[in-house]
């Protein structure tokens, strides 16, 4: 990929992933020493949501270690292993946010911001994808530097990240070739609901309704147009109003509603080419 910069408000909320596909956090802020820079990343704890502790993990750490005050996340986090301090945990009664840590620039591999549209859901996507296993070792997770072998079943559902071409979008199905294993990934895949309009229409045309039939091949000739869109329903109704048997009309129509692709955009990717599953997909 070309290379781009990115101002801290272009990556202000970004997903920080880790080598190993975990979540780290999400991008606050940039912070600059002389000529180091460093991503400023938190966490974010959840309504009724598993949690640190993390006011009684300072005092705790207070008792056997010198403190400053304003040691992120992971740092208390690795002295407390060091110390062999238990970590407490709670459940939290409102969303908290902590900094988790600073994330050095040399540690970022690659910096990617794409637009997705899968099914009903449109998102704008921003990443920053690691070359360190940071989430890894702040949960105390082991580390493989080698090649691992994954279910395709663990891929699906997943957003998928070529450390080569940035954000691929979201694995969907299951695809072969000769010899070969793979998925699909699909930035776009709109769908949208339409009526099978020449259907719909010869079947009012069969009930006998033959002045609703002559005004629904008015409004949209079943020959020159075989689907209508869902979204004219109103229209629609508004065309039966008056009508004894309207309900009944639009009653039948439900039976007649398709669900066709509105656009689709994806890439195919050999199951070889995965690296890491975690929480995200990571390919080659």
């Amino acid at each position: 990929m070309e290379k781009k910069f990115y101002s801290i408000d272009e990556l202000k909320n970004a997903t920080i992933i880790d080598s190993e596909g975990l979540l780290y956090g999400y991008v606050e802020d940039i912070t600059i020493e002389e000529s180091n820079a460093k991503l400023v990343a938190y966490t974010l704890f959840k309504i009724n949501e598993p949690a640190i502790n993390v006011e009684k993990l300072k005092s705790i750490l207070s008792s056997r270690v010198s403190l400053e005050g304003n040691e992120p996340l992971e740092t208390l986090v690795a002295l407390a292993r060091k110390e062999n301090i238990e970590i407490p945990w709670q459940v939290t009664e409102k969303e908290v946010k902590w900094i988790k840590g600073y994330v050095p620039l040399s540690e970022v591999v690659l910096i990617d911001s794409k637009q997705l549209f899968i099914d009903d859901t449109r998102a704008h996507i921003k990443i920053v994808l690691l070359s360190t296993p940071r989430e890894a070792i702040f949960r105390g997770l082991p580390v493989n530097p080698n090649s691992q072998t994954y279910r395709p079943q663990h891929v699906l559902g997943k957003l998928v990240i070529s450390a080569s071409r940035g954000i691929l979008g979201v694995a969907e199905e299951i695809v072969v070739s000769p010899g070969m294993l793979g998925f699909r990934v699909y930035r776009v895949r709109s769908r949208k609901k339409v009526v099978n309009w020449i259907a719909f229409t010869a079947h009012v045309k069969r009930m006998g309704l033959k002045e609703a039939y002559e005004k629904l091949v008015e409004f949209r000739d079943p020959y020159k147009y075989s689907k209508v869109d869902l979204s004219l329903t109103n229209e629609i109704e508004q065309l039966l109003e008056g009508m004894k048997e309207k309900e009944k009309i639009l009653g039948a129509m439900q039976n007649y509603i398709e669900t066709e692709e509105a656009g689709t955009e994806y890439v195919d990717i050999p199951y070889s080419e995965i690296v890491r599953v975690g929480e995200f997909v990571i390919s080659r």
